[in-house]
């Protein structure tokens, strides 16, 4: 029993060491001002910052990571951001499928061969029904540039589980707009609602 406490001890010791200089660099430059941060942006040990955004215990130390790799390092972390996409925790995921997808951080062209695979496996299996739903107008945005995308669509529109994702994906093949998750909700229940008052009736 002590043994394995302290084997578990050196393991949390051992990742905190290895992802110590990422967590300080990103608490220091979150904690500065805009002129603060300016000057240490060319100073981020950017691969302990990518390695801590998909492997440190803390799930809201790699959202801050990925959130940082979004806005100064989006171009250079976007297989960071993919194999996020696979984190445990529902925030962090989301962090990730923002960072892949937004084309107001990167200096470069959005390269839809790079995003869209990962956006797809978000919409064939991702657990949280939110990202699910926030990944359909983002393949339809790429559909033009990725023959893939629009069919993942149409799948979702046909077979997902939920009612809701699939008529977001059916509103968005339309044309219309794609609803947040919750509007989409807010909807369900006022009809719901209106469907008692009318039985009662």
């Amino acid at each position: 029993m002590v043994s394995d406490t302290r084997s578990r001890t050196a393991s949390q010791n051992g990742t905190a060491d290895r992802f110590s200089d990422a967590v300080a660099f990103v608490r220091r430059f979150f904690s500065g001002t805009a002129k603060q941060r300016s000057r240490l942006v060319p100073k981020a040990p950017l691969e302990a910052i990518q390695a801590a955004a998909l492997g440190h215990d803390d799930p809201f130390v790699r959202r801050g990571c990925l959130f940082f790799l979004d806005h100064y390092a989006n171009d250079q972390s976007m297989v960071v951001f993919a194999q996020a996409l696979h984190d445990p925790v529902d925030f962090v995921r989301n962090a990730a499928l923002h960072s892949l997808a937004c084309e107001a951080c990167k200096s470069a062209d959005l390269c839809a061969a790079d995003v869209v695979p990962g956006l797809i496996d978000v919409l064939d299996h991702d657990a949280s029904v939110e990202l699910r739903t926030k990944a359909i107008p983002l393949l339809l945005r790429l559909s033009g540039q990725d023959p893939r995308a629009k069919p993942a669509v149409e799948r979702a529109a046909q077979n997902d589980p939920d009612d809701l994702i699939r008529q977001a994906a059916s509103d968005g093949l339309r044309g219309r707009f794609v609803a947040p998750r919750k509007r989409y909700e807010r909807r369900q229940r006022r009809h719901a609602r209106t469907a008692r008052r009318q039985q009662e009736v």
